[in-house]
């Protein structure tokens, strides 16, 4: 990519990352301000029907649940001072997943400077060793797809019916497989309406993963293995899937920028050419007989060939053209 392919591509994103700063804050402004204006209400509402508890000491525990939220819902709800173990071989497997994957919900961390140190070697290997798989799992996706865009559904005299119709049934096939099946068993077990489970499905396999939705965190799934390494298997596949599409659209994007770049290319080039030919037209063998670069013999003007470094380029708009003669 040229530098001014490349500067024209800067400049796209950041309008549409100034566009979307706008668009979220109209969203998302004025819902926050709400929220800060609640949890006003509800801190002074607080201490002032508990008036032993202090500000100070307020802060102090709001600070300290701030901390880990799971752990400090569990230590509230527990009434067998039981211990949550969410290192435990499925909890440890999500980790690993989100770690590899770059998705990185945020819910669970390393807490001791050991298992920090251990995240990055393990991330170290881990992600290029899932970018190679999830590249694999994507040929086998492509080849899937391009078996299924050479069926003759509707008529063999048109494939351009044949085409759409091929491109609908790999559209529904992922959608359905990576997003429609998943977000039902999602809504019936996380207790998440359709909408969330399709919003949690894209966040997470576009490995965006903000961390508002995560699975095997409600009650009805926390502490089932098999429902935990299953979710995050289908993490891996979808990542391939989806990596897939957004490729798709990549390749899509770029074609019609370079066709629209080629196209003014080509209609400067088209210009200057006929700025030249026109220059020929209109005497460019007298400029060159002027300027001491034939020779006569005989009743004829001929011009000699003369080599490239003896001539003066003639400038034509921005293109500096070097002219070689033979015979005129």
């Amino acid at each position: 990519m040229d530098g001014r392919k490349l500067f024209l591509l800067i400049i796209v994103l950041v309008i549409y990352l100034s566009l979307g700063s706008v668009m979220f804050r109209m969203l998302e402004g004025e819902a926050e301000t709400q929220r800060q204006r609640s949890l006003d209400s509800f801190l002074k509402t607080f201490l002032s029907n508990h008036t032993c508890v202090s500000i100070e000491a307020l802060r102090g525990v709001l600070s300290k649940a701030t901390e880990d939220s799971v752990l400090v819902e569990f230590a509230l709800q527990n009434t067998t001072h039981n211990q949550i173990d969410r290192w435990q071989f499925s909890g440890a497997f999500a980790f690993a997943v989100s770690v590899v994957t770059t998705i990185g919900y945020g819910n669970m961390a390393p807490y001791t400077l050991a298992g920090k140190a251990a995240t990055v070697a393990y991330a170290l290997i881990g992600i290029p060793v899932t970018l190679i798989l999830l590249n694999a799992l994507g040929e086998k996706l492509a080849a899937l797809f391009a078996k299924i865009n050479k069926l003759n559904l509707c008529s063999k005299s048109t494939p351009s019916i044949n085409k759409t119709v091929n491109m609908v049934l790999i559209v529904l096939f992922g959608v359905c497989l990576m997003f429609v099946a998943p977000g039902f068993i999602f809504t019936l077990v996380e207790e998440w309406n359709f909408l969330e489970t399709l919003y949690f499905c894209f966040i997470t396999l576009s490995t965006i993963g903000f961390g508002d939705y995560i699975i095997a965190t409600h009650k009805n799934s926390s502490g089932n293995d098999a429902y935990t390494v299953i979710g995050y298997v289908w993490v891996l596949f979808g990542l391939a899937y989806l990596s897939l599409v957004i490729k798709y659209i990549t390749d899509v994007l770029m074609k019609k920028a370079n066709k629209v770049v080629n196209q003014r290319h080509f209609k400067r080039v088209e210009g200057e050419l006929t700025q030249l030919q026109s220059l020929v037209e209109n005497g460019i063998k007298d400029k060159l007989i002027k300027s001491g670069l034939t020779q006569k013999r005989g009743s004829h003007d001929k011009v000699v060939t003369i080599s490239a470094s003896k001539l003066p380029d003639i400038a034509i708009g921005n293109t500096a053209y070097g002219v070689e003669c033979t015979h005129l």
